[in-house]
């Protein structure tokens, strides 16, 4: 089992386009997916920079965990997507370890992608994405 890197820091916004402009005013990224996933009630863009990705994280409903995340704390830092191999031995050995998990299985993510996420009561009270490449 590997870490092959940081995939992504995901940022939770009230306002999509507000962030969208900023970003691409402040520093010049570009827009380089968009997408809608119904099933966590969001919508996503990502912005390449360098190694990584900027993922704005905005909630299409109040039933949206994202929505619960801004009216505690607002616009900031949601989580850190950590690119792995064997997100299922990951999980396994993260739960063999007393690792609290919000997910125990794999969902679908962004970009078709498998994802799952670790309890920041595990974690030093942040959130932990693991995220593999479906081949």
């Amino acid at each position: 089992m590997k870490i092959k890197g940081v995939e992504h820091i995901g940022i939770a916004i009230t306002n999509l386009g507000e962030c969208i402009a900023t970003l691409k005013k402040t520093f010049g990224l570009k827009e380089s997916h968009r997408e809608r996933i119904e099933a966590s009630n969001v919508e996503v863009v990502f912005f390449e920079c360098g190694t990584t990705q900027i993922e704005l994280v905005t909630p299409t409903s109040d039933a949206s965990p994202i929505s619960v995340f801004l009216s505690k704390r607002g616009n900031g830092i949601h989580h850190i997507c950590l690119d792995v191999e064997d997100i299922e031995g990951w999980l396994a050995a993260l739960k063999a370890k007393g690792i609290e998990l919000i997910d125990s299985e794999p969902r679908r993510g962004a970009h078709g992608k498998k994802v799952a996420f670790l309890s920041p009561k595990s974690t030093c009270g942040f959130l932990i994405e693991l995220s593999e490449q479906v081949e």
